[in-house]
């Protein structure tokens, strides 16, 4: 994909929907597994100011609350371990499957029609998805947030070029409200429930770290949608 950086942002419009680009490629990054450089850098505060930095340049009043911003930097005190730990029991493993599954399969009824409609929504924009060829699932919110970054670009690339953008703002609100919207509040609340009855050997301040992560990821698309309703209202 080519950068958004590439050619210049040259009106607050465009100014606007990069920074939204750069936000939806930055939350398909914090949810995967977290390496090293992740680690450092949440632990260097350098994802609470990417964070604030983009949402300054947002076309609505959006920032950090003091507990996100707090939670989203790690001390030194947290382990190399931890923070992996932590991600492996919340979201990939456990009895019967892990607590707060970062697939929205795992949250609707039935699974197909979810895969098959993003797989749709996906095709539909020129994206090929095969299920079985990529490393994620087509509902992991991984996938879903680059699907809304890459759509986001395309916004951008219209306005550049002159061309209408609104079938892309369309696309954006319609596919977060039936998407990560329609579940990734049900993860929030999952974890607040986790939150309540730790195991005593579990890292407090990792899954502190990712209850603010999923909780600020709530809000911005709460934002996002209002947004994207006004624009097109209008």
């Amino acid at each position: 994909m080519e950068n958004i950086q590439s050619k210049p942002l040259d009106t607050d419009a465009q100014r606007h929907s990069g920074s939204r680009s750069r936000l939806y490629s930055i939350f398909a990054e914090v949810y995967r597994y977290p390496e090293e450089s992740f680690r450092r850098q949440a632990k260097q505060g350098e994802l609470v100011q990417a964070f604030e930095a983009l949402s300054a340049e947002l076309p609505y009043a959006f920032s950090l609350e003091e507990g996100e911003r707090k939670g989203l930097t790690l001390s030194g005190s947290v382990q190399e371990e931890d923070v992996e730990v932590e991600f492996v029991r919340l979201f990939e493993s456990g009895p019967g499957g892990p607590p707060c599954p970062l697939v929205e399969g795992a949250w609707k009824e039935d699974r197909k029609v979810v895969l098959k409609e993003l797989i749709l929504f996906y095709n539909h924009f020129g994206l090929s998805y095969a299920e079985g060829a990529q490393d994620e699932r087509p509902d992991h919110i991984c996938l879903e947030m680059e699907f809304l970054h890459y759509l986001t670009f395309k916004e951008v690339q219209a306005l550049q070029t002159g061309a209408d953008p609104s079938s892309y703002r369309r696309a954006q609100r319609d596919f977060l409200e039936r998407h990560p919207l329609a579940w990734m509040e049900k993860v929030s609340e999952r974890l607040e429930q986790i939150y309540e009855r730790l195991p005593e050997d579990a890292c407090r301040e990792a899954i502190v770290f990712y209850r603010e992560l999923v909780q600020l990821t709530c809000r911005f698309f709460g934002e996002e949608r209002s947004y994207l309703r006004s624009l097109l209202s209008a």
